[in-house]
């Protein structure tokens, strides 16, 4: 008794790949006819809604640039630099004095927004505040210790560094 399992034949299975591309087509087809980029709008008759105002953002981080010329907080210049070295009516106990004054002023304004919105403090008081440092090359590391000691005088311990990656 023999029993013969499929055919000797080298042939492999095929398939047809059409069908599914067809199928695929349709579905992508689909997906962009009903997905829209326009805002939900919402016609329903009495019904108002609130009114909504932004006074600080919580999570924003401070962004503290360093040209080759002057300090920028937030967009806005705070302190001049000459030959690479902060001018020393900007200076104050090894720190620079109006990046010290604008990131309290944004600390605090973080705290009454946080207050007038009736949001608890978090628990983790302790928790790092960062800020953000672009600073030109060129620049000796004396003047970024006297930002960053500024920073953390102001309660922002935590630093990101902007840097580039060359291209490979």
């Amino acid at each position: 008794m023999g029993v013969s399992v499929g055919n000797d034949s080298s042939e492999g299975i095929s398939l047809n790949l059409m069908p599914m591309l067809d199928i695929f087509s349709i579905i992508i087809t689909f997906l962009l006819m009903t997905f829209s980029a326009e805002p939900v709008s919402h016609d329903v008759k009495d019904l108002q809604l609130p009114d909504s105002k932004t006074f600080v953002s919580l999570d924003a981080l401070p962004v503290i640039k360093v040209t080759k010329t002057e300090i920028i907080v937030q967009n806005k210049s705070v302190a001049k630099i000459e030959d690479g070295k902060l001018l020393p009516e900007f200076e104050e106990q090894g720190a620079v004095r109006p990046v010290y004054d604008a990131l309290l002023q944004m600390s605090k304004a973080a705290d009454a927004a946080r207050g007038e919105l009736d949001e608890p403090k978090p628990a983790d008081d302790n928790k790092t505040r960062y800020v953000y440092m672009e600073m030109d090359k060129g620049h000796d590391f004396a003047l970024m210790k006297q930002i960053m000691r500024a920073s953390e005088q102001a309660d922002y311990t935590g630093f990101k560094l902007l840097v580039s990656k060359p291209i490979e």
